[in-house]
């Protein structure tokens, strides 16, 4: 039976630590129509090195240290796949994660992102706990969309995504790269009216530790989301963009009074060391997401 290749591409820069556990994980898929196109951003630990040791299994590209963004469009750009799955070097797929979303997509349009539950784990690999998204997959595209636009709903690590659609709206070399990928979802959603899908059992195994990107200079990123959202709102004709800012107002009203002061407490992390906001980031985010 003829099955879709699926395009995995993994930045890469100083992994060292998890790489070869990633790698491993993404090989050992049940779904074997796979391409590996893994980018070395610059890297100046054992990356390369370990890398060379799956050059016959995975693609491995290597180019100077030039951001996330651009490891990504240049794995893109070589990617010959029907979908295309981002991957971090931190993270785990479960072996059954590909083949339960090319299953998935075959009951879906041809514009769906399907995106799932995850687990959280540590430095260690030691279990935290079940990551369960809010599930919104009986709301019309519309409805979605201003949950969007309330806030990051999907972890991009455990999406898959129609290349044509990637191809059409390529990563976006932002001054902050940890919204890359919510701005990606946002275009997606608003301006070329993709639908999302959410499958309720976890896929991955998503990495918490120190070293990274996503938990630092927190109130920067939140800063920099508001503009991504009102940067692309202005892209809409005026009539639309009216419709989602009232419904987005509206909506956020109608939020329960937890998780209004779980998100002022967001805003006081601009007044505490980093070394405290990082820590009690995750835990924000989580319980945001969760009841978003």
């Amino acid at each position: 039976m003829f099955s879709e290749l699926v395009s995995v591409v993994i930045p890469v820069y100083n992994s060292e630590k998890y790489l070869e556990e990633c790698l491993n994980s993404v090989l050992d898929q049940t779904y074997d129509n796979i391409e590996i196109i893994v980018i070395d951003d610059g890297s100046t630990d054992s990356s390369p090195d370990i890398l060379k040791k799956y050059s016959d299994r995975v693609n491995v590209i290597s180019q100077k240290n030039n951001g996330l963004a651009s490891a990504l469009n240049l794995g893109i750009s070589k990617m010959k796949g029907h979908w295309f799955k981002w991957f971090s070097p931190d993270d785990v797929m479960y072996p059954y994660a590909i083949q339960t979303l090319v299953d998935e997509a075959k009951n879906h349009s041809s514009n769906t992102i399907l995106y799932s539950n995850w687990e959280i784990i540590n430095e260690n690999g030691k279990k935290l706990r079940t990551f369960q998204e809010s599930n919104y997959n009986e709301l019309s595209g519309f409805e979605y969309n201003v949950r969007l636009l309330d806030g990051q709903l999907i972890n991009v690590n455990t999406t898959l995504i129609p290349s044509y659609l990637i191809k059409k709206n390529l990563i976006q070399d932002l001054d902050d790269p940890v919204v890359i990928d919510y701005e990606l979802f946002l275009c997606c959603a608003l301006l070329h009216h993709t639908t999302f899908y959410l499958i309720s059992k976890p896929l991955i195994k998503y990495r918490i530790h120190s070293d990274q990107l996503s938990h630092k200079n927190i109130t920067k990123t939140m800063d920099y989301i508001s503009k991504i959202k009102n940067d692309i709102l202005m892209q809409l004709n005026d009539s639309m963009k009216i419709k989602y800012i009232h419904d987005l107002e509206k909506y956020q009203k109608t939020k329960p009074p937890k998780q209004k002061t779980m998100e002022f407490g967001m805003k006081l992390l601009s007044s505490v060391p980093s070394w405290v906001s990082d820590r009690i980031l995750i835990f924000y985010l989580n319980k945001i997401r969760q009841n978003r």
